[in-house]
């Protein structure tokens, strides 16, 4: 049967390695190589490049790569439906989610899951949300956690409010309001998380009457909270991002309160899997039993 072997040839695109591939599909890596091996052979079509910073799809896999893609998804749907019918309490449920959702929400949403269907296991795939939306329309995962509104090829239900806060060092002459002065935020060195991370900090930024003093660009929240502890700056992050815990940091709400929505999303008039719909709902009876 040829589709492990497509399987085989998608993961190492995706992942940009033999090995990695082998371990979420659960072959050794010598199987994964074979199986590409044989494709490769059998079109006569050389699908993947190997070189020394690693793989990548070649202009002729780049051809038949979304006639692979389709034919997995089709298979994955036939699978899924066949497994309706005989076992419905089995499954895969393959998650799209960005780093703060997955660290805070999501062991204990699937915990609980998993104590209703232990037979049903999870694929987490972490990214942002503008990955996120994309993996879903192509099929990539099963659902995924967005920040609304999202695009109308998705249907979307709203879970939660995330505030967005000024992340302040403890010893901030501020720290002790019961709110951070929005305007503040151009008084201060900032250090604003990279664009394609989070746009609607960009968005506020844009907002305010007088640019503020980017004084570092970071590519991750951690890092950020690091930087603001040891008083390089302030920073503004979404809740769900401020570790109090690990940090000595201090989130504040501003005097105009903004916050981002966030849901949970399958692609619109797509067939969705017994063991998704049954998540989703315990996703939704979970957002509306916790604080």
């Amino acid at each position: 049967m040829s589709i492990p072997k497509y399987n085989a040839v998608l993961k190492t695109i995706e992942t940009g390695s033999i090995t990695a591939a082998a371990e979420q599909l659960g072959y050794t890596q010598s199987a994964v190589s074979r199986m590409i091996a044989d494709l490769e052979r059998e079109w006569g079509i050389k699908l993947l490049q190997r070189s020394r910073a690693g793989i990548s799809v070649s202009s002729e896999g780049f051809v038949l790569l979304p006639l692979l893609q389709s034919i997995c998804n089709e298979h994955k749907k036939l699978e899924q439906r066949i497994e309706e019918i005989h076992h419905v309490g089995y499954g895969l449920i393959r998650v799209g989610t960005v780093s703060s959702v997955s660290m805070r929400w999501l062991p204990q949403i699937m915990k609980s899951f998993r104590e209703a269907y232990p037979n049903i296991n999870f694929y987490l795939r972490i990214g942002e949300y503008n990955d996120l939306e994309e993996w879903l329309r192509r099929g990539e995962v099963d659902c995924s956690f967005v920040s609304m509104p999202t695009s109308d090829s998705l249907s979307t239900t709203f879970l939660k409010q995330d505030r967005l806060l000024a992340v302040l060092p403890v010893d901030h002459p501020m720290a002790s309001l019961p709110r951070f002065p929005l305007e503040q935020i151009a008084e201060e060195p900032f250090i604003k998380l990279e664009e394609d991370k989070d746009y609607e900090i960009t968005k506020i930024l844009d907002s305010l009457s007088k640019r503020p003093k980017i004084s570092y660009q970071v590519i991750d929240s951690y890092t950020i909270l690091s930087m603001v502890e040891c008083g390089l700056g302030v920073s503004i992050l979404h809740e769900l991002s401020v570790d109090n815990d690990r940090f000595r940091v201090v989130g504040k709400e501003f005097d105009t309160p903004l916050y981002r929505n966030i849901g949970i999303a399958v692609k619109k008039d797509s067939p969705v899997s017994p063991a998704t719909q049954r998540f989703i709902s315990h996703v939704l009876d979970w957002a509306a039993d916790s604080p």
